[in-house]
């Protein structure tokens, strides 16, 4: 059996954990990626620090195209695998790495031209406009890396090898630790870049990253049937990869956008309370990072099983993946409420700062049952090819709701800022709740028209 093939038969749970374990592996030194940013811009200045939570919407704007075509790409290609269609699996992965670089282009473009400004309504001036630009600039600079990383990421993930990309985040954490503090302070050659050598060394592991795993990529099964001239834009399959890679990129970009609506609101309270939700929401991502894992196995299984129409087993990933995540989070979330305190004086002695993302982290922590239905639910539905419903439920969750309560509750009503922590949890628990209901409205039922779930491979 090949490897394209194994994923429409077999033992579900274990290959739930040979899909997201080295997923959530690789993701958990991603997010210490970040948390190396955080520990290098605390250790330069407090201003540092709160410029770095500044631009992780900007910089999240990036992640959400280049996940997002990833995702929809890897819908498609495990479908056309799933249905035995290996020509037109390539097809598609060949006019996702076309239509990366094309659209890495223009983002970096308009990245660029849009920052300052963006900057300035999250009221950065001075020395903290300047250290965002020069952290974001050469981000934005090494957008069609980010973005092919990505995408030969979902050629490989579609095909259940997550592998590769595990050992890229893992070499990119170790590489941003010998990084960081070389091009912040200087020596052996190279002038001291202050903030900007975070970004210089985040870049730099992206294109490290982007030849390591094309190289992987295109020595896998599904570039056998590979032909340069499937590089060439096609029209057709371009824009099914929009339309499937498009809703996930802007529910990504949610984050962004509601980090900047959240930002916005408590950037009223001072720049301590920035520091401190900047520092405890990337401690927050660093417990969701086996729903990560979870999400992308659910997508694979779910998006190779519809095409194949064995929807007995589409039910068995979903539902498999979500205990899974519903036990990860329980635990998880009990251990960032009692170890709160302790887990952001990792990155700060100031104890205004300490107390702030405490208490926020603790008032997340109690919403964490709830995630595992929105990642899961969200995976099943895009592996469905039904991307647009995750992106409305997004941007309900992380736009439109908290931009009107918050205003309501902190503009209007003067609400102290427990009122901003609060509400956030609670649109995640009712996110949360919706998504699963959709779930087992869509999905089709085992026993529907064309089910091959009952017979033999």
């Amino acid at each position: 059996m090949t490897a394209t093939s194994a994923l429409t038969s077999g033992d579900i749970s274990a290959q739930i954990r040979r899909i997201g374990i080295p997923v959530g592996i690789g993701v958990l030194f991603n997010n210490l990626f970040q948390v190396v940013d955080t520990f290098y811009a605390g250790e330069f200045s407090r201003e540092a620090l709160a410029a770095l939570a500044l631009s992780f919407p900007i910089y999240f704007i990036i992640i959400g195209q280049a996940s997002g075509l990833g995702t929809g790409a890897s819908a498609l290609i495990g479908n056309a695998l799933g249905a035995g269609d290996r020509e037109e699996a390539a097809y598609f992965a060949a006019q996702g790495i076309t239509l990366t670089v094309l659209l890495s282009l223009v983002t970096a473009t308009a990245g660029i031209a849009a920052s300052p400004r963006l900057y300035e309504i999250l009221g950065a001036v001075g020395d903290g406009l300047r250290f965002n630009m020069s952290y974001i600039t050469p981000i934005f600079q090494a957008t069609v890396c980010f973005n092919l990383v990505f995408m030969f990421h979902a050629a490989l993930s579609a095909q259940g090898e997550t592998r590769p990309f595990r050992n890229f985040l893992m070499l990119g954490f170790l590489l941003n630790i010998f990084l960081n503090p070389w091009f912040i302070y200087g020596g052996w050659g190279v002038e001291a870049m202050g903030v900007a050598g975070l970004g210089v060394a985040t870049a730099l592991v992206q294109l490290i990253g982007s030849l390591v795993l094309g190289w992987r990529a295109l020595r896998s099964p599904l570039f056998a049937e590979f032909k340069p001239l499937m590089l060439i834009p096609d029209r057709r399959r371009a824009l099914q990869i929009v339309r499937q890679g498009a809703p996930p990129a802007l529910d990504l970009s949610t984050v962004s956008i509601g980090g900047f609506v959240v930002t916005y609101f408590i950037s009223r309270f001072g720049a301590d309370v920035v520091a401190a939700y900047g520092i405890a929401s990337r401690l927050d991502g660093l417990f969701w990072i086996p729903l990560v894992g979870l999400d992308v196995a659910t997508l694979v299984l779910v998006a190779q099983n519809n095409g194949a129409r064995r929807y007995a087993r589409m039910w068995q990933a979903h539902n498999t993946a979500l205990r899974y995540g519903l036990i990860l989070m329980i635990i998880g979330g009990a251990f960032a409420f009692i170890f709160a305190y302790e887990l952001i004086g990792i990155f700060t002695s100031e104890a205004a700062i300490i107390e702030t993302g405490a208490v926020y982290m603790r008032i997340s922590a109690l919403a964490y049952w709830a995630k595992p239905f929105g990642f899961i639910g969200f995976a099943a539905l895009r592996g469905i090819k039904l991307p647009l419903l995750p992106m409305t439920i997004s941007m309900a969750r992380m736009i439109f709701l908290p931009a009107i309560l918050l205003y309501a509750l902190v503009g209007l009503l003067g609400a102290g800022l427990l009122s901003i922590w609060w509400t956030i949890s609670l649109i995640t628990i009712v996110s949360g709740i919706v998504a699963w209901l959709f779930v087992r409205r869509l999905m089709p039922r085992p026993g529907a028209d064309g089910d091959h779930s009952l017979r033999m491979p």
